[in-house]
């Protein structure tokens, strides 16, 4: 059966109402919270900016559901070496039950802080090296080199690692960056749906597996999808609207000024937003859409929570949505 995770979005909500959501989320019976993890948010009316990792280690002393990040950036301001170490830690303080979500980043994550946003083929080099740091970093017992193109590492050592290396999967839009989750992860993290997941991203993910010897089968795969719950339907839709930027391609536009990226939303149509968000008006119409998500594939279906009033959303999806799934 298909999961259902919480993605806690550190963009709208502040810190300690995203944890309360939580709380509510594995009340209802979610399988798991994620958090997003950026400098920046994606709006600035009402935008928040909590920081992911100091969230999570709040978010491990009061849930007991797994837990991650989708995604974190390795482009420039984080360099992988304290990634690993971050990340390390909070595996040993949440029982082993930690993911690492790691993406080519987005320009808000980088700019704002004085770092370059560079092309995609270095982005993706970052990623792939920053992969390669953390498995080093935390397999090892002894120091570990490394010289890459963007990142190096002069004889450095975890010396707090848990027996279990945390989860690691790979958040793309595209096959290029896929095709690292199959190489060298334990999942798959995408917004795409339709025929641009089943005949494009998903078949990258399984062709790399298979080359380097891994089970396919064995890479999880996520949609991320944003929900927004109300039984007026149009006060559902217009709640979706801090996200309606989403809709025209700002991963790849290189905005980070969240006034900038609020403003392309006014361009959003309502056939774009309606095919990107989930919005309803009825637990039943949930429960739909999110077999219809099933149907592709996907073996964890992630809702980030914009409704009017969030606190039904959860509670809808306790009640009726989930027990119905």
């Amino acid at each position: 059966m298909v999961a259902i995770d919480y993605d806690a979005h550190q963009e709208q909500y502040e810190p300690d109402e995203l944890l309360r959501y939580a709380e509510l989320a594995e009340a209802a019976g979610f399988d798991m919270i994620w958090t997003s993890d950026h400098f920046h948010p994606w709006f600035h009316s009402q935008g928040s900016s909590g920081f992911a990792w100091s969230w999570l280690g709040a978010l491990c002393e009061r849930v007991d559901l797994p837990m991650g990040t989708c995604v974190t950036p390795t482009t420039g301001h984080y360099h992988p070496g304290i990634v690993a170490q971050a990340f390390a830690t909070l595996q040993v303080m949440h029982d082993e039950r930690v993911v690492l979500g790691l993406s080519t980043g987005e320009a808000m994550n980088e700019k704002p802080l004085g770092f370059p946003w560079p092309d995609y083929p270095e982005r993706r080099q970052r990623l792939k090296e920053s992969l390669e740091i953390c498995h080093h970093l935390w397999e090892s017992d002894d120091f570990v080199d490394y010289d890459g193109e963007f990142y190096r590492l002069d004889g450095a050592k975890l010396y707090t690692r848990p027996e279990t290396p945390p989860e690691v999967h790979v958040a793309a839009n595209g096959p290029s960056t896929a095709s690292l989750a199959g190489e060298y992860c334990d999942g798959f993290i995408t917004v795409l749906k339709d025929e641009e997941y089943t005949d494009k991203l998903y078949p990258a993910v399984r062709r790399h597996a298979e080359e380097a010897d891994r089970d396919p089968d064995a890479v999880e795969t996520t949609l991320l999808v944003t929900a927004s719950y109300d039984e007026d339907y149009e006060r559902a839709y217009e709640a979706t609207k801090p996200w309606w930027a989403a809709t025209q391609d700002v991963f790849s536009r290189g905005l980070y000024n969240p006034k900038e990226i609020e403003a392309v939303g006014d361009d959003a149509t309502r056939e774009e937003v309606e095919h990107k968000f989930l919005v309803a008006d009825d637990p039943a119409g949930i429960a739909a859409q999110l077999e219809e998500y099933a149907e592709l594939g996907f073996d964890r279906i992630t809702l980030g929570n914009t409704s009017p009033e969030p606190e039904t959303f959860f509670e809808v999806m306790g009640d009726e949505v989930i027990p119905s799934l």
